[in-house]
């Protein structure tokens, strides 16, 4: 018997299950499904449909969402452009690009008409491929067959251009956005700004910074976060510790993003008293340090030759309750063997695989280089050893420095380490 007092319709269901699949509650969504269309005899629509194959693409559930697609033709239901749209980005979103482009000509041949969101996915994901050009083509085309680009094109686009290296093709592509009253958004904005950031147009940036009022938009935490970067990485770091006064000042909250970036930009930068005096001042600013800012504060220490304050600040991450992941510690043994303290370095490589975390291809390349340069080559080659068994490759520096250091006899015996 069904669990309702009263007997919903389709619109009702439609609601519900649409609402559960949005909100991740896709099993619940299937009782329902299945509720309704085995006890209460009401036939789904093409719109239940929708919602269902949305919802288990959305999670990755692929098969299922092709099962029930096929459930849907043979139940006499056809499907729209909604649901192959929904079958297509699903199988883009989880790698299966062929799948999605038999879909997509499975639809061109039922004589459905892809729309603006159908070529938003497609051009989505060539841009996130590295396909530009095929992208920038299926933008032309939308023009030439009458679709409209949307702000989400546009946005795939700025964002596919920027990541190809063509700020200026971008820059002529907002404009002309502009030109045509798409108003552009947040997130077309944040992704120019970045892209300047990322050529060093610091200028370029702020000047699109300043316009995004113009535009009726307000500058977002990300957006801050983006010029922050910037700023940081081109060594600007009295612009950048303004831009964070003003940003607080602004009502504009930082987060954890927004501080590991200026510490970061401090320690790279020589600041390390200034990353200190920040580090110990976020608690009192409502965010708690994670293990991210407390490598990114070891590192700045180890470079400034602080070690014992490094080890200090890394004896407290499990104090506050965090796990030092391999970063931390490849950064910590770093600067151990840096400092020629190789019985210190060796013990906390021991720890560290104790702790269940296992060094990565960067942690055994520090290792190798850290006990060559110190004439520790015996060590070093048992390390090259234990790499080459984790089927981990030595970097093309570790290579230079073993053909550098070793000795003609060394590099002969090398095969036994291989």
């Amino acid at each position: 018997m069904s669990k309702w007092n009263c007997r919903p319709d389709d619109f009702s269901y439609c609601a519900i299950i649409d609402a559960l699949c949005k909100g991740g509650l896709v099993d619940e969504a299937l009782v329902l499904f299945s509720e309704m269309h085995r006890d209460l005899n009401v036939v789904p629509n093409v719109v239940v449909y929708a919602s269902l194959i949305n919802g288990l693409c959305t999670s990755g559930r692929l098969n299922e969402a092709k099962r029930l697609f096929d459930e849907m033709i043979s139940g006499g239901i056809s499907a729209d452009v909604a649901v192959y749209n929904c079958m297509i980005h699903g199988h883009f979103q989880h790698g299966q690009q062929d799948e999605a482009r038999r879909y997509f000509d499975e639809m061109i041949d039922r004589g459905i008409s892809p729309n603006t969101i159908t070529f938003n996915i497609f051009i989505h994901s060539h841009c996130k491929d590295g396909k530009t050009q095929v992208a920038v083509g299926l933008f032309e085309l939308m023009h030439k067959i009458n679709l409209k680009h949307d702000q989400f094109t546009y946005s795939s686009m700025l964002d596919g251009l920027c990541l190809a290296g063509r700020l200026q093709d971008a820059v002529k592509m907002f404009d002309s956005m502009v030109d045509k009253g798409v108003q552009p958004d947040v997130i077309s904005c944040n992704i120019l700004v970045d892209g300047y950031c990322k050529n060093r147009k610091l200028d370029e940036a702020m000047q699109l910074f300043k316009k995004l009022k113009e535009y009726g938009l307000e500058p977002t935490t990300v957006t801050h976060n983006i010029l922050l970067r910037g700023l940081c990485q081109d060594g600007r770091m009295k612009p950048a510790q303004k831009f964070f006064n003003e940003m607080q000042s602004f009502g504009v909250s930082p987060n954890e993003v927004t501080y590991s970036t200026i510490l970061d930009g401090l320690c790279k930068n020589g600041k390390i008293v200034e990353a200190i005096e920040l580090f110990e001042s976020m608690e009192g600013s409502g965010i708690l340090a994670n293990v991210e800012m407390y490598t990114i504060l070891i590192h700045g220490l180890c470079r400034a030759g602080r070690l014992e304050d490094a080890r200090k600040l890394f004896t407290e991450i499990p104090e506050k309750g965090l796990v030092p992941d391999v970063v931390t510690y490849t950064t910590v043994i770093a600067g151990l063997l840096y400092h020629g303290m190789f019985l210190d370095a060796n013990t906390l490589i021991i720890q560290m695989e104790e702790k269940g975390c296992l060094p990565n291809s960067r942690t055994y390349d520090t290792i190798i280089k850290g006990f060559l340069v110190g004439k520790e080559t015996e060590k070093a080659l048992l390390f090259l050893h234990k790499m080459c068994e984790r089927k981990f490759v030595p970097s093309d520096s570790v290579v230079s420095l073993l053909i550098n250091l070793l000795s003609a006899g060394e590099l002969k015996n090398l095969q036994l380490y291989l």
